[in-house]
């Protein structure tokens, strides 16, 4: 496995799609999903200087198997102190062996090399394993938010982090 700036030309698509095709297979999401990815993605290359980290304005690391992109992490700066973890994924033929953790620690190194004090992020209840990967890096669930967004009933929790 090899975890790799994302980007290069198509990483965005591939990120955006993964994110599509896996929560409308696993949780039942519509396409709007993978639209908020996309547009969350092209908001955070054309805002900054996006995906290399100059200023510490955040990165897209890509994690490749054979080539394959198999999984996805991105940091985003919130303020002077605050950090944003996004885009977290793992294909789910390929979890459990390791690629969710690499890619959370590459990511959370950046952010202690960058002198952030704190990552939060947003995520949905019902996704245990990744919950309990947040856990397992020191992370805290901090507060809850029911709503509909995707085509279906969520229920937002954050999780924050003090590094």
């Amino acid at each position: 496995m090899l975890i790799r700036m994302g980007d290069r030309p198509g990483d965005l698509g591939t990120v955006a799609a993964m994110h599509g095709v896996l929560y409308a297979r696993e949780h039942g999401m519509d396409q709007t999903i993978e639209a908020y990815v996309a547009s969350a993605l092209g908001a955070f290359v054309t805002a900054s200087t996006g995906l290399s980290g100059g200023d510490s304005a955040g990165c897209l690391w890509v994690a490749e198997l054979d080539g394959a992109i198999v999984g996805s992490i991105g940091i985003t700066r919130a303020n002077e102190t605050e950090a944003q973890l996004r885009w977290f994924l793992v294909d789910p033929d390929k979890r459990g062996g390791g690629i969710g953790r690499g890619l959370l620690s590459t990511a959370l190194d950046y952010c202690r090399r960058n002198d952030f004090r704190s990552v939060f992020l947003w995520t949905i209840a019902g996704l245990d394993r990744a919950h309990e990967l947040y856990r397992r890096k020191g992370f805290k669930h901090t507060e809850d938010k029911p709503g509909h967004q995707w085509g279906i009933p969520v229920v937002e929790q954050r999780f924050d982090l003090v590094i």
